[in-house]
């Protein structure tokens, strides 16, 4: 049974490693910080300590620093990167890609903010890539060192349970930045988990959209929702009003085609659109 290497134990790698380690997986989970690691890990043991047939363990890494990631990776182990770039992208990949020579497979967890506006238009793997953020600059960069065995799963927005609109909507915290008809592409993070979990068992190369079937403008994602909740429709401000990396990414205007994902990788969709989930309906 293969090692799974998390990297960067966030909110979908804490996901995975949930679970991987009910399915009686061998996890190695990672964040930057000892305590942070070491609570990701002792978050997936159950009461009463029982992992069925699988293990879990923590190791602090920061792909900024050389010494925490030698030695970090076991042969024949399946290694998911899930954490953001930082500052030096390029090496941090190279770095990471050294450690595990002897890898079974690299799956790492990419944006769709590696390609430019589109203006509402339809988006697949075969649309250049022209990254126009500084967040989806550094995941290009990233995504260019990776080898002919490593898989790219360009994942759309995340939503799931405690992470999406309906708690900043029922604040009264959320903005619509420009006119709300930008099309933005989601994901639920349990589909998103099980697209990462077939990449890692699959013999796929190259670049795959992880997105549901419904992209919608934005605005009619947030009136829905505030509608559902009983809320004001949220404000819409101007797009120069907002920092320009989140107008850059609120305003992309792309729906994202996940023919591949559906297709090659098999992921039959829990979640198709984020009518049933954020609305109820």
């Amino acid at each position: 049974m293969p090692t799974w290497v998390i990297i960067g134990a966030g909110y979908t790698g804490g996901m995975l490693a949930e679970r991987l380690v009910r399915g009686g997986e061998h996890v190695i989970v990672t964040r930057r910080q000892p305590g942070s690691a070491a609570a990701a890990a002792q978050a997936l043991i159950p009461p009463g300590g029982r992992l069925h047939s699988g293990t879990v363990r923590s190791v602090a890494v920061d792909l900024a620093d050389p010494d925490t990631v030698a030695g970090l990776v076991p042969d024949g182990a399946i290694v998911v990167c899930a954490a953001p770039p930082g500052d030096d992208p390029v090496a941090e990949m190279t770095r990471l890609l050294a450690a595990a020579h002897s890898a079974a497979r690299i799956v790492y967890v990419s944006s769709t903010g590696v390609y430019g506006p589109a203006g509402g238009a339809w988006v697949d793997e075969s649309t250049p890539i022209a990254p126009h953020t500084r967040a989806g600059r550094a995941r290009a960069a990233a995504e260019a060192q990776l080898g002919t065995h490593a898989v790219a799963l360009r994942v759309a927005g995340i939503h799931g349970p405690r992470r999406g609109l309906v708690e900043r909507i029922r604040a009264g915290t959320y903005r619509i930045v420009g006119d709300g008809n930008a099309h933005v592409s989601r994901i639920h993070v349990v589909d998103l988990v099980e697209a990462i979990v077939r990449a890692g068992t699959s013999r796929l190369a190259g670049p795959i959209n992880i997105a549901d079937d419904d992209p919608a403008p934005i605005g009619e994602v947030a009136d829905a929702i505030a509608a559902q909740i009983g809320s004001p429709p949220p404000p819409r401000v101007p797009v120069d009003s907002v920092d320009p990396e989140i107008a850059g990414m609120l305003t992309a205007d792309r729906r994202i085609v996940n023919r591949r994902m559906k297709e090659e990788l098999g992921v039959v969709l829990q979640y198709p659109s984020w009518r049933s989930v954020l609305v109820g309906t």
